[in-house]
């Protein structure tokens, strides 16, 4: 489990040497994607357009944030912030160092990545509500076709904004971001 915590906090401190600029992003992305903005932002305006699908939302957001609570404390993951302060694994040989966040700040298990699962849980359902009405509108095919592939396209760039943002700010190790998207 050490390689891969390793492996992990060398792609933590690649993106934040490499990829410092983008902090203001990371952070935005984070903000942006965390389950509360389900409640205080998305459910009000998807409901106002699809009542039944914003309250659709509203319980894969809530039964997806109960879940990844559980999943939580079974799984008992590590954080790369406070795993490399901690282990040995580094023994005489200096640890990367990794910078700190507001964000990083969180202090129970990190496995699986709560922003990550909640974020495919409920921009899947918010996709899968707009495929429904985008496919039964009559139009041409390849109409149909572009726009449910920038649909699936917007869907993943975000999936993957998260899981890096959530990596860069060293709250998540990829293998933590991963687990939650797929669940």
């Amino acid at each position: 489990m050490d390689l891969l915590h390793s492996s992990g906090v060398s792609a933590t401190h690649y993106l934040q040497r490499h990829y410092g600029h983008s902090q203001g992003f990371f952070l935005l992305v984070s903000t942006a994607t965390d389950l509360r903005n389900t409640f205080f932002l998305l459910f009000p305006i998807w409901f106002h357009l699809r009542q039944a699908e914003a309250v659709k939302l509203v319980w894969v957001a809530a039964v997806g944030d109960w879940l990844n609570l559980m999943l939580k404390w079974l799984l008992f993951g590590e954080r790369p912030y406070w795993w490399v302060q901690e282990t040995g694994y580094y023994g005489n040989s200096s640890q990367p160092m990794i910078e700190q966040f507001p964000m990083t700040c969180e202090t129970g298990p990190g496995s699986p990545s709560g922003h990550a699962m909640g974020a495919a849980g409920v921009y899947y359902a918010m996709m899968s509500s707009l495929l429904a009405t985008v496919l039964t509108e009559h139009g041409s095919r390849i109409r149909k076709w572009c726009v449910c592939g920038s649909l699936w396209t917007a869907f993943w760039c975000v999936q993957v904004c998260v899981c890096l943002s959530r990596v860069f700010l060293a709250a998540h190790f990829p293998h933590q971001v991963m687990a939650g998207v797929i669940i």
